[in-house]
Order: structure tokens, then C-alpha cells, then sequence
């Protein structure tokens, strides 16, 4: 590729030549002739050398911390990423500038992550800088873009050397806020440290000294200390007994959405992380429970161990970065996202001798009319209606051809029709979907909106959502997921054995009808089991807070008064919104027995583990 000073200087020399045929002076026309000679053969030895040299160009990937290199991650601590491009050929490439393509999760320490600099024959090029992941999920590498220039920066060429290193990144590492010491309760003695067992459960300790009382075992006699006042004393002992608890996770589209690293989903993720962790070190048996609108994503029964708690952890993570499900939005914008990652990432697929488009296809055969949605009027006017109707008639009849004037003559429709047309053959070759998918993706839009989805979630890149639908309504209420909730709460209480803790981490703001939810906590609260419910928070929020109509009124009108600032009136009504929201799903819960907490708390993790402390203690047996 011809760059902008590989122009200029070309322009300059036919110029030159030019003036030198006019004003008739061979010789300033054989200074000409060698500088161009001179042009001709650098670009031929800099394509020779590109051609020889990128197919053996080796690309490595190495994470590594202080203690070495690692194949896991965990979110929130800082790593080191070595990439090394080595050359292979015999060819060496004059001037060569790698950048590496970050993911979203991956927030680079540094701003230094490319290098400049000529890369010879069997030498390699090193890049170092560190990174920190945002949260749990996977950091996914696709490659390394390469500039290659020759010295005079005539020629460049664009490269792009695919890696598709994938390391899975853990939720964060519980704190020391995430455990609660295992102390005694109410004990008169005096406090003497902890007391592990080598099987929890199957071990007693001394709790206190009491009087002795009529049918007190006599072998719980404490026989030197009650010589010693000249009364019976009774030793009453305890043992420690393991809860069980079950985490049910929310990961429906309504949690999803968000910037990367920064969701409900990866709070949620967060908390249950952090909650598995500590019960792991508390010896406590953990279920999960993952489900979304439609069924249950992932069913783990409580149990416990190193190799239970790194199993939770890794299909925690495996769920973290999920992508809202596109709702219906404009087409061309999906489209021309998805176009730009592909030229990015795969050039080569793009290329006109693999992926050709035949410039006279628009106007031969253009995208039927008869597959774009019905028009609708525009306005409520009549006129309005009546011209939808005039062209709805039209457009099926022989005179519908009129509407494809536009789609065979437009330089718009022609690039939309050609990127649609090689984003379908790429992606179907990508996914191994077959030529049938390809020629149904250029007339199926749905198909071509689900798979070009698909597309940019496998690469980490968020598509654009609308938050509401024509009507005004919110479009990820995700009504349905209440009824997989109490579906599978239902069967947890059925596998349930002793006093347990259900910990549902769910975003019920949006939802109104809670009536399968609350049956199945009531079945739960009948068996003695604990509930508690986490509510994802929206970040910039915020916390609800008890406040009165009148004091909300006056602000309103305060900002009416002074100042109509848009923004802050939408932000004021959404804030009072949802904390009306939280108000009647915390009156309409604590009525079946449910604590409710706000996921954005900091002590949100120790309020769980609290409650699970004063589970232990009725479960604890006193003798």
C-alpha cells in the first residue's frame, strides 16, 4: 500500500519528468527515469519481503505474575503480559510497529503496549506491559495488529496476526471482611481461641459450667470442680455443625447490561464468589443455582472441598461476561459494527479473490422488497395512514418494481448490500454454518441479526441496546425468569435435609407479578429454611432511602423553578423510581419472611455469612 509521503514523492518525480520533456533537458529527464527506476525496485523488494516474511512470522503469548507464569487469572490483581513476534524466514521486514489488541476485561497499567522497531531474520520483537482484569469472566487475546514499512516510509502494509488465547479469569479473592471467626456464643468462660476439628460435626466443646439440674446426664458432671465448691456442677457442651447453602444466581439480560467489567452480573459474581470462599474455609457445604428467562443455565448440589470450591468458581467465571441478547434495533448499525471488527481481525477473509461481490449484483438482482417489514404510518394523521396504505397495496403488486429503483442505483444501498453479503459468507465460515446459512442470512434478517451477535460476543465487543421498546416500557423486565426462579427453588427445598440458607441473587425491580416466587418462599420458610434476597443496585444510584412524596415534589419543582435541566429530572424520577421499586418489593417480601439487601453495600457478603453464623447457632446442639 502506497502511503501518503510514497504519493507525494511519486507525484514529485512525474512532475519532474514533465517539466524536464517540456523545457527539453535530457538530463534532469534521466534524473527522472533513476528515480523512478530506484521507486519501482523498492517496492518490489518490500513486497518481496512482506511475502516471504509474514506466513512465517510466530507469534507467543505468555501471562506471568511473581511466582511465574499462570494459566487462571484473578480479577483484581496485576499481571504481566510477554508477546514475543519471532521471524522465521529468511527475509528481514526494514520497520515493523506491533499493537496488541486488549480485551474489555483487561485494563492495562500501562499505556506502552505496542513497539517499533526492524525485525531481521530469526530475531524476535518483545512486548511487556501489565495488565489488571476488571472482573471474573474471560480475558480473550485475538492477536497483535503489525505495521510493516520500508525506511523511507514509502510502503506500509497492515497485518493482523491472530493469537484466540483465551485465560479464564477468577472472581477476586474474599477479604477478611468475608469471614467471621467461628468464637463461641455467650460463653461465661474465658475466651481460649478456636478449636478445629478433623471432621466438623463429629466433635463437642465446652460451652459453660452450670448447677446441676434433675435428669442431667451423670457422666456431664464435672466431678473435680463440683468437689471442689461442694456442689454439683454440669458441664454443657456444644458441637459444631456445617450449613448448607445454595446460591441462586441471576443472569438474565437485564443483568448484563452495563459496560465491561462493571454489570449486575459481575457483582453478583462477586458476592457468590466471595460467599463460596469463605464457607469453604468455614468447612460449610455450597450449592449454585445459574438460570436466566428461560431455564437453568448450570445446578450444583451443596457440598464442600478444595476441589467443590474451585469448581463453583470456575463456572461462576464461565458465566460472568454473558452479553444482553440483541432486542430489535436498525440493522445497518449492527452491520457496520460487525464489518469493522472483521477488517480488523480477519483482512484475509475479506479479500476481493476470496470473498468477491460482483459490483453489477445491485443492479441486477437487488435485495427484494417483499422481505422488508411492513410500513407504518408515520403520524396518526389520515393522510399518513392513507399513503401506508397506498403503499402497502402497491408494493405487492407488478408495479412494486418502482420500489427497487432506490436499491439499484444508491452508492448507500450498494455498500450496505456488499458488506452484508461478505459479513454472511465470513461468519458462516466462522461458525461452520454452511452456504445454505450464508444465502439465508442475506434475506433472513432475524437469522443475520442472531448471528452477527453471536459474532461480536465470541470477540468481546458489546452490541448497542435499546433499554425500552416503542411503547415506552422497559424491554429487560425478563418477567419470565421469576417462574425458573421458583421452579428451582422449589426443587432445592425438596433435596433439603437440614435448616438451610437460599441466598437468591436476583434483580426483581422491574418485575411485578412475584406471586410464583412467594409461594415457593413460603414452602421454604415452612421447612425452616432461610431466604435472603441480594438486588443488584444500578451504579451512580442512589441507595433507597426512605423519603416522603412531599419532599420529592418540592425538588421537582425547585428544579422546574430554577433551571429545566433535562438530564437531572430523568435522573431524579428513575432514582425515585426505583426506590419505590425497592420500597414495595422489600414490604411485599418481608411479609413471607425474606431480608432484602442492596448488592451495591459493601457489607453485603458479611450480612450472608452473619446469617449463616446465627443459623449455626440453632443448629448447634447444646447438652
Amino acid at each position: 500500500m502506497l502511503t501518503g509521503r510514497g504519493g507525494g514523492f511519486l507525484l514529485g518525480i512525474y512532475l519532474l519528468w514533465a517539466y524536464a520533456l517540456l523545457i527539453g533537458i535530457s538530463a534532469l529527464a534521466l534524473v527522472g527515469t533513476v528515480l523512478l527506476l530506484w521507486f519501482l525496485l523498492a517496492w518490489l523488494l518490500f513486497a518481496v519481503r512482506v511475502r516471504l516474511a509474514v506466513p512465517r512470522l510466530r507469534l507467543e503469548r505468555r501471562l506471568q505474575d511473581e511466582n511465574g507464569r499462570v494459566e487462571r487469572l484473578w480479577a483484581g490483581l496485576p499481571y504481566q503480559v510477554v508477546l514475543r513476534i519471532t521471524n522465521e524466514s529468511r527475509a528481514s521486514l526494514s520497520f515493523v510497529v506491533a499493537i496488541d489488541r486488549l480485551p474489555l476485561l483487561a485494563d492495562a497499567e500501562t499505556v506502552d503496549y505496542h513497539a517499533s522497531e526492524t525485525l531481521a531474520a530469526g530475531e524476535s520483537l518483545t512486548l511487556r506491559y501489565e495488565i489488571r482484569p476488571l472482573a471474573a469472566g474471560r480475558l480473550r487475546f485475538d492477536g497483535v495488529k503489525l505495521l510493516v514499512t520500508d525506511y523511507e516510509g514509502f510502503f506500509a502494509t497492515p497485518l493482523f496476526l491472530r493469537d484466540g488465547a483465551v485465560f479464564r479469569c477468577l472472581p477476586p479473592l474474599a477479604d477478611a471482611r468475608g469471614h467471621i471467626p467461628a468464637v463461641k456464643r455467650v460463653n461465661i468462660l474465658p475466651l481460649l481461641g478456636q478449636h478445629p476439628h478433623r471432621r466438623p460435626g463429629s466433635a463437642i466443646e465446652l460451652l459453660e459450667l452450670r448447677d446441676y439440674l434433675p435428669g442431667d446426664p451423670p457422666k456431664r458432671i464435672a466431678w473435680k470442680i463440683s468437689a471442689r465448691r461442694d456442689r454439683l456442677m454440669t458441664r454443657a457442651v456444644e458441637s459444631e455443625v456445617p450449613i448448607r447453602c445454595t446460591l441462586f444466581v441471576d443472569t438474565s439480560d437485564a443483568v448484563r447490561i452495563g459496560p465491561a467489567g462493571r454489570t449486575a452480573l459481575c457483582r453478583l459474581i462477586d458476592i457468590a464468589g466471595a460467599v463460596a470462599q469463605a464457607n469453604g474455609a468455614a468447612r460449610d457445604l455450597t450449592g449454585l443455582c445459574l438460570f436466566d428467562e428461560e431455564r437453568v443455565l448450570s445446578s450444583v448440589r451443596p457440598e464442600r472441598g478444595r476441589r467443590h470450591l474451585l469448581d463453583l468458581i470456575q463456572i461462576l467465571a464461565d458465566h460472568a461476561d454473558l452479553f444482553p441478547r440483541v432486542n430489535p434495533l436498525p440493522l445497518d448499525q449492527l452491520v457496520f459494527q460487525a464489518y469493522g471488527l472483521a477488517q480488523d481481525l480477519y483482512p484475509e477473509l475479506l479479500d476481493r479473490d476470496i470473498n468477491a461481490f460482483p459490483w453489477w449484483l445491485p443492479l441486477w438482482s437487488p435485495r427484494p422488497v417483499y422481505l422488508d417489514p411492513l410500513p407504518r404510518p408515520a403520524s396518526p394523521s389520515r393522510l399518513a395512514r392513507f399513503s401506508t396504505w397506498i403503499e402497502r397495496r402497491l408494493r405487492d403488486t407488478p408495479l412494486g418494481w418502482l420500489w427497487t429503483i432506490p436499491r439499484r442505483f444508491s452508492p448507500g444501498a450498494h455498500r450496505r448490500y456488499r458488506q452484508r453479503k461478505q459479513l454472511a459468507a465470513l461468519v458462516a465460515v466462522l461458525q461452520n454454518l454452511g452456504p445454505a446459512a450464508a444465502a439465508g442470512m442475506l434475506e433472513d434478517d432475524a437469522l443475520l441479526r442472531a448471528v452477527l451477535a453471536r459474532f461480536l460476543a465470541d470477540h468481546g465487543q458489546p452490541t448497542p441496546l435499546h433499554l425500552f421498546d416503542d411503547e415506552g416500557n422497559y424491554a429487560f423486565a425478563s418477567h419470565a425468569k421469576v417462574g425458573v426462579l421458583a421452579k428451582a427453588l422449589l426443587q432445592a427445598v425438596q433435596r433439603g435435609k437440614d435448616d438451610e440458607l437460599f441466598v437468591l441473587l436476583v434483580d426483581l425491580l422491574e418485575n411485578d407479578d412475584l406471586e410464583p416466587l412467594l409461594g415457593a418462599v413460603r414452602v421454604a420458610r415452612a421447612r425452616h429454611h432461610q431466604v435472603m434476597l441480594i438486588c443488584p443496585w444500578p451504579s451512580g444510584i442512589a441507595l433507597p432511602v426512605k423519603t416522603n412524596e412531599e419532599a420529592k415534589a418540592k425538588t421537582l419543582a425547585s428544579l422546574l423553578a430554577q433551571d429545566f435541566d433535562q438530564k437531572e429530572i430523568v435522573r431524579l424520577t428513575t432514582e425515585w423510581r426505583l426506590h419505590q421499586a425497592y420500597e414495595n418489593l422489600q414490604q411485599r417480601l418481608g411479609r413471607a419472611g425474606v431480608s432484602l439487601l442492596c448488592a451495591q453495600k459493601s457489607d453485603t457478603v458479611p450480612l450472608i455469612l452473619a446469617r449463616m453464623h446465627r443459623l449455626r447457632v440453632v443448629q448447634r446442639g447444646t447438652r
